[in-house]
């Protein structure tokens, strides 16, 4: 199955069905392996149990909506790929999430997000994006690391890195 019939797959799924899917996440290569932190909550979570699942998906809910999404397994994978190409180089580095899914009226009242942001959910609860703060590793070198696959979206913030799960390549830099 390739990366488009996967999103077109999973995007017809609610959460609970989603989780009997996650054989998928296991396949080789397998990278399902996470370590995030949000405010005071860090869990290393596998996300390929429907436990570790549930949790990553709390971890990147909507906290003023609380509101829990389906985040996208490929996203997942991508941050769980760059934590271990990062502790390969010596730089070990757990993720601080500072955005995950978002509600439609939480990104109206962020200022700069995108109208038609990945963070927003489709018809079925999943979501395509993440922002997050590495510890210990400085915000250009995960950038560059999450742009390597050359898919998806990356961008540099000056508190995090974006970065999301799309058809094309894009990168950018933030003024701000």
């Amino acid at each position: 199955m390739n990366r488009r019939q996967f999103i077109a797959a999973a995007s017809s799924i609610s959460l609970t069905a989603h989780l009997d899917k996650l054989a998928w996440a296991t396949q080789s290569p397998s990278y399902t392996l996470l370590d995030i932190q949000r405010g005071p909550d860090r869990f290393q979570i596998d996300f390929s149990t429907p436990e570790g699942y549930r949790t990553a998906a709390w971890m990147l809910r909507d906290i003023r909506a609380n509101r829990v999404g389906v985040p996208n397994i490929e996203m997942l994978q991508l941050a769980a790929w760059a934590q271990i190409v990062l502790a390969e180089h010596h730089a070990y580095t757990v993720f601080e999430v500072t955005s995950g899914l978002r509600t439609h009226h939480t990104n109206s009242i962020i200022e700069g997000a995108a109208r038609h942001s990945r963070h927003l959910p489709d018809e079925s609860g999943q979501f395509y994006a993440m922002d997050i703060k590495p510890i210990g590793v400085n915000i250009d070198q995960l950038a560059k690391t999450l742009q390597y696959p050359a898919f998806g979206g990356v961008g540099v913030y000056r508190s995090h890195v974006h970065f999301d799960i799309r058809d094309y390549a894009t990168q950018w830099r933030s003024k701000k």
